[in-house]
């Protein structure tokens, strides 16, 4: 069955009367820059653990139904596309109504969209330095205002934000980007301490170098599956923070447990 693309206002209202859609047995996902890699990663990892329906939000809506389709194999009980353009923020709140009306309620919102792009080929064009300025923070505060409006009216609901974790790499070569993302990280840590009362929650979410389109692949970055996995183990936890470590520093980590093993064995044995 193919993934359905959401249809006018109206019509989207009525899905609302569809009782098995409105009872949302599951849990419901929306991914605002669906066609992103770490998005759909943490949408499908999400979806295994507890199938339910999905909204893959994107600018592309070919592509989104690509996505849907992959998202409704593994899971999703029903599968939806709407179009989104983060850096058209007075179109935001529509985009997510839409999305609302099609699922119901939305359990989990991924805000995964925006974009990089190093100083080589921002330098000397303000115009491209600002329309990155523009998405990756303007576009992410639209978004959030925009489902925390949601969330205090349905008293419920969590949102992943996806940042980005500053690297030397990334502050020497990205300076704008990594400034908007820190900017982006800052608003959604505050979001979050906002909808505590309100029956919501935040998970900002940090990833090193991640293995998508956007950058160039390198074997010590980790792969969108990685990451996702890692969402999941934190949102068990009820994590409102989540900083993800490089591949070195986790063989790291591995190499220092074990040798605090070894140690604790070789004194309990009388072994110097």
């Amino acid at each position: 069955m193919p993934a359905q693309a959401a249809e006018p206002p109206a019509a989207a209202a009525d899905s609302m009367s569809n009782p098995d859609r409105a009872g949302n047995p599951g849990r419901s996902v929306l991914i605002l820059g669906g066609t992103s890699a770490i998005g759909t990663a943490i949408a499908q990892a999400l979806l295994v653990e507890q199938p339910g329906p999905v909204v893959v939000a994107a600018r592309d809506i070919d592509r989104a139904q690509v996505v849907a389709e992959r998202l409704r194999s593994v899971g999703a009980t029903d599968a939806f596309t709407v179009r989104f353009d983060g850096a058209e923020v007075h179109e935001t709140t529509r985009a997510i109504t839409e999305a609302t009306a099609l699922l119901g309620r939305v359990d989990v919102a991924i805000v995964a969209f925006g974009t990089y792009a190093d100083s080589a080929e921002l330098a000397s064009d303000l115009d491209a330095t600002l329309a990155l300025v523009h998405l990756n923070l303007q576009g992410a505060i639209a978004a959030g205002e925009a489902l925390a409006e949601l969330i205090q009216s349905q008293r419920c609901g969590r949102i992943l934000a996806v940042s980005s974790r500053p690297q030397p790499w990334t502050l020497e070569n990205a300076g704008v980007y990594a400034a908007s993302k820190a900017g982006f990280d800052t608003y959604f840590a505050s979001l979050g301490s906002r909808l505590r009362t309100d029956g919501g929650d935040v998970l900002v979410i940090r990833p090193p170098g991640v293995n998508t389109p956007l950058i160039e692949n390198h074997s010590s970055f980790l792969s969108p599956e990685e990451v996702a996995a890692e969402v999941v183990s934190a949102m068990r936890n009820g994590m409102n923070d989540l900083t993800i470590r490089t591949r070195d520093e986790q063989r790291l980590a591995r190499r220092s447990f074990l040798q605090k093993i070894a140690g604790r064995v070789r004194h309990a044995l009388g072994i110097l």
